[in-house]
């Protein structure tokens, strides 16, 4: 896989990228599936994508509305709350390295290196997430920052603002890198990580505006409270994530004897995307019923 190839998706400055560039998933995660060398790795996440634009529609909707209205504090919560259960799965990816590790222990020498490569690599998806090399400070305390400017003490991590299918979302990422096999578990993480680096880009540029239409601060405090989403977006941490997991995925599968299987690979990438559009769509629901009270 090359990388070099993803810096095309992108403008030059992409620094300005909320500002300047109004992404959306086709136009993001072409370069992405181009990166793939693998065949049906990459047939079925050009597949999915096709199986799917009805849900990837939703989602850009989402965020399109997100930046045309200021919101009440109930609305933001759940916004926030829901969201929140679709990313920051650390504990289910941690989870997963460890059946790796588990599994590396208890294999003979000419397997066992293969699966603690494995492991390596899925946990290396963890190391901006845990805070390593960036002061101590977690993702999860950036997503607070984040929410915290749009809600202050409004108590939004309540279980009350969480969307009932964000939930199910959630267990369902469990579900499949925890308890399931971990083939299943290393597909949805490889393409959690695809996923992330577009919705992020989209969001970005809408929470950019968002700020600018309808909150006051200087751009030093917009950069500091968005920097939970430019911090997978400017230096391309998704898309390092993608290629790493890739790279542990081929050292379970060369362990195990096994080939990606494709409709495996279609239905759990399919799945994630309409779970999410769902999602997005519950939400779209609940700002559209604000704007109509309002009127």
């Amino acid at each position: 896989m090359n990388k070099k190839l993803i810096k095309k998706s992108l403008p030059e400055n992409n620094s300005n990228l909320s500002a300047t560039f109004s992404p959306d998933f086709n136009s993001l995660i072409e370069p992405l599936i181009n990166l793939v060398s693998e065949a049906n790795l990459k047939k079925a996440l050009k597949q999915s994508i096709i199986d799917s634009e009805l849900s990837l529609r939703k989602i850009e909707k989402c965020f399109n509305y997100l930046s045309s209205c200021q919101w009440s504090k109930e609305f933001l919560a759940l916004f926030f709350n829901s969201w929140k259960s679709t990313h920051l799965k650390m504990l289910a990816i941690y989870a997963l390295s460890c059946r790796l590790q588990r599994l590396a222990l208890s294999s003979e020498a000419d397997r066992q290196q293969l699966f603690f490569l494995a492991a390596s690599y899925n946990a290396a998806t963890s190391y901006e997430d845990l805070g390593l090399d960036f002061q101590g400070v977690t993702h999860a305390q950036l997503y607070d920052q984040l929410a915290g400017f749009f809600l202050g003490d409004f108590p939004w991590q309540l279980d009350y603002y969480c969307l009932p299918v964000a939930r199910e979302f959630k267990n369902w990422i469990y579900q499949n890198m925890v308890l399931d096999d971990i083939g299943t578990g290393l597909l949805t993480n490889i393409f959690s990580e695809i996923y992330n680096h577009c919705e992020y880009s989209i969001a970005l540029h809408h929470f950019s505006n968002f700020i600018d239409r309808y909150y006051v601060c200087s751009e030093a405090e917009k950069d500091k409270h968005l920097c939970y989403i430019k911090a997978h977006v400017i230096n391309e941490t998704e898309i390092d994530h993608f290629l790493v997991v890739f790279k542990a995925l081929e050292a379970y599968n060369q362990a195990t004897d096994q080939k990606i299987n494709y409709q495996q690979a279609r239905a759990i990438f399919t799945t994630y995307l309409t779970r999410v559009g769902m999602i997005m769509e519950l939400l779209t629901e609940k700002m559209k019923k604000q704007i109509n009270a309002a009127t």
